[in-house]
This record gives structure tokens, C-alpha cells and sequence, in this order.
């Protein structure tokens, strides 16, 4: 990706005002984003192998609201182009970098919840 989304950091804001301050909750959705996710860009990525846009679309739409959980509503926006730009079924050679560019960035992610799940529970004494 061209921009900074790489190195942006996760907003617990939204996650805190859904659980309150409940550190295994936290970590719960954390975990259930880490192992949901996988099989989310699974189905992304069979749709777009098979050139199937309004499944790409589908598939984007599914996943999108997840990133919202875990502190990154700026891939829930990247996400939402993905979706527009299947749907519309247009520069679809972009959007297939697109998902590309959020593979890598789930990545990075995962790396963000693991890092940060650590943090509560050293804070939480868990």
C-alpha cells in the first residue's frame, strides 16, 4: 500500500464503548477476528480467482465490519473500495491489488492483536 495504513495503530475506542472495560472480552473478539479472518479472504480470494465480482463484492461486504472491531476503520474504508470497485465492476485490475494489499495488511494486523493482547493482559493481570 502507498499510504500509511501499514503503521497505523489500533483504536480500541469503539471496542471499549461495545464491552466496557472487560479486558477477556476484549481479547475474545480479538482472537475471534484472528481465526475468522483467514476464511473471510479465503472466499475474497476463490471469487476473485474465479472472476465472480458480485461474490467479491458479497465477500468484501462480509468481511468489512470486522476491522471496525478490532481498531481499524481505515481497512473498513479500504475495504468498502474493494467492495464498490467489484460491485461496479470497474478497474478490476485494481481491485485485485486491492486484496492483495489487504492480505499483507491482515498480516500486520495480526501482529498489531497479538502485540496488543499482550498489553491487556499485563495490564489486567491476566
Amino acid at each position: 500500500m502507498q499510504d500509511n495504513r501499514d503503521n497505523h495503530p489500533l483504536d480500541l475506542s469503539y471496542l471499549t464503548e461495545m464491552v466496557g472495560h472487560d479486558p477477556e472480552f476484549m481479547i475474545e473478539v480479538f482472537e475471534t477476528f484472528t481465526e475468522q479472518t483467514p476464511f473471510y479472504m479465503a472466499e475474497l480470494e476463490d471469487a476473485l480467482a474465479k472472476k465472480d465480482w458480485k461474490r467479491v463484492a458479497e465477500c468484501a461486504h462480509k468481511i468489512k465490519p470486522t476491522f471496525t472491531y478490532v481498531g481499524r476503520g481505515d481497512v473498513k474504508d479500504f475495504v468498502q473500495l474493494i467492495e464498490n470497485g467489484a460491485r461496479k465492476q470497474e478497474n478490476l485490475p485494481h481491485v485485485a491489488e486491492q486484496i492483495a494489499s489487504l492480505n499483507s495488511l491482515i498480516d500486520k494486523i495480526y501482529q498489531q492483536i497479538e502485540m496488543t493482547i499482550l498489553e491487556v493482559k499485563l495490564k489486567y493481570k491476566l
